[in-house]
Formats: structure tokens, sequence, C-alpha cells
């Protein structure tokens, strides 16, 4: 992939409409171009300033229909010439009710950002395991000393999911523990960091992965892997020790 077409599809990569293939070819464009991850990182900053400066508020009940109806009703009139102050309030109602709709969107999970970008780069030679092991009494204690947690490693090779070792990663600007677990051919990374509260499981799809974040025990888990939902759901229950759905 060259900077041209990668400049094409920033935009999209960045407002997660890539299918999986242009995720990682733009993803390995960006890791050698300091120039297009820099056209990356300035929409980033552009959307996240928008989000902190536009003004939020609730529409009325009936809006989102009445939006969608008046068209319909309007449109002869539209046709004739409209005065400036007319035509100015026109243009106005129609920014806010854009201002309204993205106000509305939720807002991106920048930590679940990070986990992909971070399952991502593990993909790359080299970048899987620090320390690289299916035995988890190897794997745990390898921990001690690099991280302030213990690391609850085990292995579930019984069940299908192989404990292939774990590596440091930095979240949210702290440090957190990656295991890497190998399903046939897939590879899942579970990463843990300390936890401030206890929150519900939830899961979602971030660029073509499957997330699944939950916390117990003081910890934060969060799965990414583009297994099915049921295998990974599988994994998760083991993690948990229990109901994937808790």
């Amino acid at each position: 992939m060259n900077c041209s077409e990668a400049s094409r599809l920033i935009g999209p990569f960045v407002d997660d409409e890539l299918d999986v293939k242009s995720v990682l070819d733009v993803e390995g464009h960006l890791l050698r171009c300091g120039a297009c991850a820099q056209e990356k990182n300035e929409l980033m900053g552009l959307r996240e300033t928008a989000r902190e400066r536009l003004p939020r508020f609730d529409p009325p009940a009936g809006l989102e229909d009445r939006i969608f109806a008046a068209p319909a009703r309007q449109r002869p009139a539209l046709r004739r010439r409209l005065p400036w102050r007319q035509a100015a309030l026109v243009a106005a109602a129609a920014c806010a009710t854009l201002v309204a709709t993205t106000a509305l969107r939720p807002a991106r999970d920048e930590a679940g950002e990070e986990v992909v970008d971070a399952h991502v780069r593990s993909m790359q030679a080299g970048h899987l395991t620090d320390v690289a092991s299916s035995d988890q009494h190897t794997v745990k204690p390898w921990f001690q000393g690099r991280i302030d947690f213990a690391v609850p490693a085990r292995d579930f090779t019984a069940q299908g999911f192989a404990l292939a070792g774990g590596r440091l990663e930095m979240i949210s600007g702290h440090p957190a523990a990656a295991l890497v677990y190998r399903r046939r051919q897939h590879v899942l990374n579970l990463f843990l960091s300390p936890a401030s509260k206890d929150e519900p499981r939830r899961d979602f799809s971030l660029r073509g992965y499957r997330v699944s974040t939950w916390t117990q025990e003081g910890l934060r888990y969060r799965l990414v892997s583009d297994v099915a939902p049921s295998e990974s759901d599988e994994l998760v229950s083991l993690v948990r020790g229990g109901d994937a759905r808790r």
C-alpha cells in the first residue's frame, strides 16, 4: 500500500468503516510511514476536539420523525427562492440537527482502541510475547517485579485455548499485562490491568475484532480476538471460572 491509497482510507479507518483486511493493510502502512501516521493522529485529534467542544443536549421526543417527514411536506415550497433570513434559519436548523446527531453517538472506548492496536501490533514478527511458554508457572512469575499486581496466568490447552506466553503493554498510560492464547490458527490477547471499581461485562466490535471487557477481583480484563463470538465467550467463561455471561 502506498501513501495515496492509504490517504483515501485513513478517514474510514478512523471511523471504523473498513473490513479486517483493509484495517490490517492501513495499520501496516501507518507503522512504516510517519506522514500518514501523523495524518491519522490529526484526524483523531480533530474528532476528539469536536466531541469535547460541541454542545450536547437531548432532542425532544419525536424530533427524528419530524425531521424525516418534513422534506416530503415542504419540498414544493423549497423550490421557491427563500429570503436570506429564512435561508439562514434553515441552514442553522440543519447544523443543529447535525450537532444533535453527532452528540448522541456513543463516545468511543479509547482503551478499547488501545488494546486493539496492541493486538494488531502483536501479530508483527517478534512482538507476540516477551516470555514464550505454555507453562503458567513460568509465565506468572515472569511478571513479578515488572508489574505491580499479580497476573493470574492459566493454561487452557485441554479446553482448546493454549497459553502461548505473555508480554508487557501500556494501556491508558499505565503498565498492563497481556496473556497470549492460541485457538487453532488464531491468536487471542487477554489484557489485564488494575480496576478501581466493579463494572459489568461488555462486548463490542472494533475494526473487525471482538472485544470483551469485565472486572473481577480488582482487575480489568479485556479480551481481543477474531474468533467466533461463541469461542471467545468460551475463553471468557474459562478465565472467569463460571458463566461467560457474567
